[in-house]
């Protein structure tokens, strides 16, 4: 199972927001992807998740061309994603929301929602076992989502990603708003799915801490456009990463 992008560009107006970016991502592979304010990431990441529609390029899944599918497109092939905006949906409570992930999954037959339809209590428990107790949600599987801290909301949009057990998964920014530790632990649990699932990872984040810690590879990108590729170790000793983005003089 393979990403492949090639010489992806999108212009807004007369400004450049994304170069000819390139990507591959293999089977099981956390890759990360980082740059300054600006850099173009989660345009970037729009484009190849179906949020936005790019000028040129070209990108496939497993072999299947997949710019120009909608999200809902992108689902039924196992692709799902996280939000770098978390927003508060009122009326839902933290297993509503999971829920609807997993609906979206055990209604092609697949996933393990589908063998526990009409028991909503066994529903709940497999959900709070498998999706929920990982990222210390249990303890708030009632509550209103507007009710939750920031970090925990972006918890939430993550289990409900999980939820559609997806063999590619795009996060963005998914430890913002979350303390050091919990930076750190999310970071854990982040290699825990991409093991338990099997699934590809791309994420989008500026905590380094976590990024070097949870990923792979790592992908640079500046105005734009890649600039670097390499080993969170080989990243950290590039001169013009440090210069462009970890602000070496």
């Amino acid at each position: 199972m393979t990403l492949e992008v090639r010489d992806l560009s999108i212009r807004f107006g007369g400004v450049a927001a994304v170069t000819n970016m390139s990507l591959d991502v293999n089977a099981r592979e956390i890759v990360g992807l980082i740059g300054p304010n600006g850099a173009g990431k989660t345009t970037f990441i729009n484009c190849i998740a179906g949020v936005a529609q790019p000028d040129t390029g070209a990108a496939s899944w497993n072999g299947r061309a997949i710019l120009g599918l909608s999200p809902a497109d992108l689902l039924r092939l196992g692709v799902a994603r996280t939000f770098q905006s978390v927003v508060s949906l009122h009326d839902l409570t933290v297993l509503d929301l999971v829920k609807l992930g997993a609906a979206a999954h055990a209604r092609r037959g697949r996933g393990f929602l589908s063998q526990f339809f009409g028991s909503d209590k066994a529903v709940d428990e497999e959900i709070c076992e498998s999706l929920l107790a990982p990222l210390n949600l249990v303890d708030v599987a009632n509550s209103p989502i507007q009710t939750l801290s920031y970090g925990q909301r972006k918890s939430v949009d993550l289990a409900r990603a999980l939820a559609c057990e997806p063999q590619l998964l795009y996060l963005d920014e998914p430890v913002a708003g979350l303390t050091f530790q919990e930076g750190l632990n999310m970071g854990a649990v982040i290699r825990s799915v991409r093991d338990r699932f099997g699934c590809s990872v791309v994420m989008v984040e500026h905590k380094m801490d976590v990024v070097m810690s949870t990923c792979d590879r790592i992908v640079v990108m500046a105005h734009g456009a890649r600039i670097f590729e390499g080993t969170p170790a080989e990243t950290q000793k590039d001169a013009e990463v440090r210069r462009v983005y970890l602000g070496d003089a």
